[in-house]
């Protein structure tokens, strides 16, 4: 008899869109429609701090159509990075597959990450995006992911990837060690973990060409965003020394 694996799910939100918690489900049960009858599925969601767009009606109707939903919220917005630690910090899975409630990569993707963690026994799956994505996003977006995919040329050359910014990533337990070691709160968190993985030998890594499915539409990207992310990368560069 196969041995059952637990795989938890985790969905970072903040302020999302009407008719998001439907949208949610209806990926999630094409993602779990092709995975093996012996793999249990948990999926948590982890608002960070959403001011609206998240109501009671709207985890209600999650919690009565997903058998295992765990909600972790808290009251401030705190980033990205920060929500997925907090989140990730509770899973007990074998194995955690991470991406936006919109599941906006294509499911071959995810059925992809999945196998090579389940059934090649990699410890750490990084999405690495096509050239299609950087043509679908707005003008400040695209220019900063190129320049910070050539930054990390320059300042990391041993990095095992240097596309680190794809929203999907997988591991298992020993991954998840490494990423709850992470700092950044905000966009270079995933930087962040790809840094600390590729400096660990005794971590296996693979990786997987994503794409995007139709019809997602990117935020933009303010002049802001982009200076504090690039005191993020230099806080990255300094602890790595």
């Amino acid at each position: 008899m196969n041995r059952t694996t637990k795989l938890d799910v985790v969905h970072p939100c903040y302020n999302p869109h009407e008719g998001w918690e439907k949208e949610l489900l209806h990926y999630y049960k094409i993602f779990v429609s092709q995975l093996p009858s012996q793999v249990e599925v948990k999926l948590y969601l982890v608002d960070d701090g959403s001011i609206r767009g998240v109501t009671e009606a709207h985890l209600q109707y999650l919690r009565e159509n997903i058998p295992a939903f765990e909600y972790v919220t808290y009251s401030q917005n705190r980033g990205k990075g920060f929500a997925l630690r907090t989140a990730i910090a509770k899973t007990q899975g074998d194995l955690i597959i991470y991406t936006d409630a919109d599941y906006p990569y294509r499911m071959e993707n995810a059925w992809e990450m999945f196998r090579l963690l389940n059934d090649e026994n990699y410890d750490v799956v990084l999405g690495v995006r096509d050239d299609h994505y950087y043509s679908q996003l707005p003008f400040l977006r695209k220019i900063f992911s190129l320049s910070l995919r050539t930054m990390n040329h320059i300042f990391f050359p041993s990095m095992f990837v240097k596309d680190t910014q794809s929203g999907l990533k997988g591991f298992n337990q020993k991954g998840k060690e490494v990423f709850l070691k992470t700092h950044i709160n905000s966009f270079l968190f995933d930087m962040e973990f790809v840094v600390l993985a590729s400096r660990r030998k005794d971590l296996r890594l693979a990786k997987i060409q994503v794409h995007v499915r139709d019809g997602i539409s990117f935020s933009q990207m303010s002049w802001k965003t982009i200076k504090q992310e690039l005191l993020s990368f230099q806080n990255i560069f300094s602890r790595s020394k």
